[in-house]
């Protein structure tokens, strides 16, 4: 009897401990491979870097492209890409880099200096109306192949962010001459080195990227494959997040946060950002051409309240244009005042005292930026003003902005670069960059180029504070809230964690499978 009990409970033992085995090898665990599902509002609209300034393009295209610096995660700096090493001139008329060896193309071309000198000349072609981003690079004079394995840049004047400029997307290094293509050929079909090539790309519906599997950092990308889909309703996102649908939701709604933290199978982040949110405002237009007018918009829209009723405290009220996020932002200036009362005196003192007649343009489908806009309507109206919203496709929107056909778009901005210039330039000094604000004032414009040759961090701060007070002054947009980067990700989406400075960090990003 004893023996059979025995023989018995053995046999119930090897059965659980078989039962175990299975249950633990059925567990997802984090390891190569998988492919991940990305649901976002827009589209791509571009495969050439130089010819955008949506963050859809850029984000996408970074990991497509690389440059001869990379951004750290933490934004703080600089770090070696496509060059391993770079030093500066003793006169600081040029900067030498020396490029990694054995970096290959996704057409299996490998790169060399040729590739570089064309990418960098392409970057700073202001023939080129297409090329948005060709007046970041104007201290650059020339840029020389020493060897297979070194360039040099030469410069118009001293610039010491040239290392941060190196990697901004706009300077994305391609093949030399396009590897025997044109720029049109380019928009539509990517040549990169970056750890993911592009697959398929059903416009306006999805954008698939492939793993690289020649990429030169060894161990990365862990991905199989990221497909982007685009999904422009807030809510429609949030509901294939929470059924599977979609790995990572992109912006979820600031309001529905709380409700996907709940979520025992949903990770809901907020990621340290520079992102700022602005009314974009055509300095052109009749009446919007008043700085009084224009003030009067700043004075009456209350940043407190926003923050707190359309951002859910993801947010902080925006005393400057320039992100606390970068070195230069001056504490000094404060341009969130909230005082009803001054903006109708400022209304009075316009030339338009009876007011103007403005509509205000929104993405479709954005559920903040909707509120924010009607908050604004309310608030202007109360001051004066007729006031209409207008929901546009984000397509539109582009169009609209490019060609200067808008009053007011509400909009936002991240900085691409880790110095402090390049948010200056894009918002308040470079009008064809794609802002189209036509805000032009000269001191701004004289203040720039000096912080930009300016050595001494503090005077160069003291230059960027001048500016930013100009504007504050000017109000040639109307800085909302610095809101930190949200996403929505299933717990099965392991070390996503996006840039300071905004791209994605799908290198190193893995899923449980």
């Amino acid at each position: 009897m004893a023996a059979k009990f025995t023989a018995v409970t053995a046999a119930l033992c090897a059965c659980l401990l078989v039962l175990a085995g299975c249950g633990s090898g059925g567990e997802k665990t984090a390891r190569p491979g998988g492919d991940l599902i990305f649901a976002r509002a827009a589209d791509a609209t571009t495969l050439l870097p130089p010819t955008t300034t949506q963050n859809e393009d850029i984000w996408t295209l970074q990991q497509v492209y690389e440059t001869l610096t990379l951004n750290r995660p933490d934004g703080s700096g600089v770090e070696p890409g496509l060059a391993t090493d770079w030093e500066e001139s003793k006169d600081k008329m040029s900067w030498t880099f020396h490029l990694r060896e054995g970096v290959k193309f996704h057409s299996g071309k490998t790169l060399d200096a040729d590739d570089v000198v064309f990418s960098l000349n392409y970057a700073r072609d202001q023939e080129d109306e297409n090329n948005l981003w060709a007046a970041e690079f104007e201290p650059i004079k020339d840029v020389k192949k020493v060897d297979d394995r070194t360039v040099r840049i030469d410069l118009k004047q001293p610039w010491g962010p040239l290392p941060s400029y190196m990697a901004l997307f706009a300077a994305s290094i391609y093949p030399d001459d396009f590897g025997g293509h044109d720029a049109d050929y380019m928009a539509a079909h990517a040549d990169g080195t970056g750890p993911f090539k592009v697959g398929r790309w059903n416009k306006g519906q999805s954008l698939e990227l492939v793993k690289n599997p020649d990429y030169w950092d060894e161990g990365v990308p862990s991905l199989d494959s990221v497909t982007f889909n685009v999904v422009a309703d807030d809510n429609t996102r949030r509901l294939q997040l929470q059924g599977g649908q979609a790995d990572i939701n992109q912006e979820p709604a600031p309001l529905s946060m709380s409700q996907l933290s709940r979520s025992q199978d949903i990770n809901a982040q907020a990621f340290t950002s520079t992102k700022i949110l602005y009314f974009n405002v055509n300095n052109k237009e009749k009446g919007l051409d008043d700085p009084k007018l224009r003030r009067a918009l700043s004075y009456a829209v209350d940043r407190k309240s926003i923050v707190d009723v359309v951002y859910a405290g993801y947010a902080e009220p925006a005393t400057s244009f320039i992100s606390p996020g970068l070195a230069g932002h001056s504490d000094e200036v404060d341009s969130s005042q909230f005082d009803m009362d001054k903006a109708k005196q400022l209304v009075e003192e316009s030339d338009h005292p009876d007011g103007i007649d403005i509509t205000i343009q929104i993405p479709s489908g954005v559920a903040d930026r909707e509120l924010l806009a009607q908050i604004a309507q309310q608030a202007w109206q109360d001051i004066g003003l007729t006031v209409h919203v207008q929901k546009l496709d984000d397509a539109t929107l582009t169009t609209n902005r490019t060609n200067g056909d808008f009053q007011v778009q509400v909009s936002y901005a991240t900085s691409d670069v880790s110095d402090t210039s390049q948010m200056i330039n894009f918002l308040a000094v470079t009008d064809d960059s794609g802002v189209r604000s036509g805000y032009a004032n000269p001191n701004v414009e004289k203040w720039a180029e000096q912080a930009v040759a300016e050595e001494d961090p503090e005077k160069q701060n003291e230059l960027y504070a001048q500016i930013q007070q100009q504007v504050a002054d000017d109000a040639p947009i109307v800085p909302i809230a610095y809101q930190r980067a949200l996403y929505g990700m299933s717990r099965d989406v392991v070390d996503f964690e996006p840039y300071v400075l905004g791209t994605y960090g799908l290198k190193e990003t893995k899923l449980k499978h």
